[in-house]
């Protein structure tokens, strides 16, 4: 492939509004080549921000689009993305990649057989938190790894963020893959995973829970903890009823712990000696524009995308394992 890559959008809700026009307008190898959505008001919206528009998404893939963007509810990632590669093009996939690690690895065997690029839109490998944890581990700050804890608090489920024209409280809803598992516990676990400490053995504990407020049938509340093939032990809480000021990531090892908060501040503490202290800088918010860079680099280039189908395939077998314990 050469020239500028032509993306087509299915679905225009509020994250390609607000995430992936943005970084879109900073990588000029990504033309936007049309967009497809289920609602006439989204359409309609699209095309006031001067975008071309098509009624049906035979019509898009018909187009002379090269990649398609698919930002819709987890339910229909795996259909949406299997007739765009049958239909000769490559994707990039909001998170999660599926609703299922079932449908992933369909996925990834449609993928082979008709040659396409999946990429998926996991844009927390670069917020600070997460890069600060890298470069701990990067520069031996703790000594030998003994555990590892990841957790995210919200009040509410993000389902504010839904748009009215289609099913609003979406988030809430397991059916179309809300719930705090796959909206936020992907994240965390895709961070984990990435860390490469090893390789996940067993589950541990794992548990599930809606909150009794009965905002939908998805979850609000996640825990699970691993044990990897060397013996670290990884955990990954989520709870969607929670304002507390809880720290992001506790790292345990042999020499110190690190411990980030959400409030941009890190300690490095070790017995015996003075805490010493990190600011993190503001959120990033050149992930998105680094993932389609990335992406335009594998389509025009060869390069590596910055996060692959198999990545992504891995967290949604973690999660599955997550299910499976949980259901004990």
């Amino acid at each position: 492939m050469s020239g500028q890559i032509r993306l087509g959008i299915v679905g225009f809700g509020r994250i390609v509004e607000l995430v992936h026009l943005p970084a879109l307008k900073r990588v000029p190898e990504i033309g936007i080549g049309g967009v497809y959505d289920l609602t006439p008001q989204r359409l309609e919206l699209a095309a006031k921000r001067g975008l071309p528009v098509y009624p049906s998404l035979e019509r898009l893939l018909d187009a002379p689009i090269d990649a398609v963007l698919i930002a819709t509810p987890p339910s229909s990632h795996f259909p949406l993305a299997a007739q765009a590669m049958r239909q000769g093009k490559h994707v990039m996939l909001e998170k999660p990649v599926t609703r299922t690690a079932e449908e992933a690895e369909q996925l990834l065997a449609i993928a082979r057989m008709t040659g396409r690029t999946v990429s998926v839109f996991h844009n927390r490998r670069f917020d600070p938190d997460y890069e600060l944890v890298r470069r701990a581990l990067a520069e031996d700050w703790l000594g030998q790894v003994l555990f590892v804890e990841r957790r995210h608090q919200m009040f509410g489920s993000g389902a504010s963020f839904g748009v009215k024209s289609f099913r609003p409280q979406w988030r809430n809803e397991g059916e179309f893959g809300g719930g705090a598992l796959l909206d936020w516990g992907v994240h965390l676990l895709d961070q984990l995973l990435q860390l490469r400490l090893g390789r996940i053995e067993r589950v541990l504990s794992a548990h599930t829970a809606s909150l009794r407020w009965q905002q939908g049938d998805a979850e609000d509340l996640v825990h699970a903890s691993f044990r990897l093939d060397n013996g670290i032990v990884l955990s990954c809480d989520v709870n969607f009823g929670s304002n507390a000021a809880l720290p992001l990531w506790i790292v345990g090892g042999e020499r110190a712990t690190l411990q980030v908060g959400p409030e941009r501040e890190a300690l490095l503490l070790a017995k015996g000696q003075p805490a010493r202290r990190f600011e993190l800088p503001q959120a990033n918010r050149g992930g998105p524009q680094r993932l389609y860079a990335a992406f335009a680099g594998c389509l025009l280039r060869g390069e590596r995308p910055a996060v692959t189908l198999d990545e992504a395939a891995e967290a949604m077998r973690a999660i599955a394992a997550i299910r499976e314990k949980a259901a004990m």
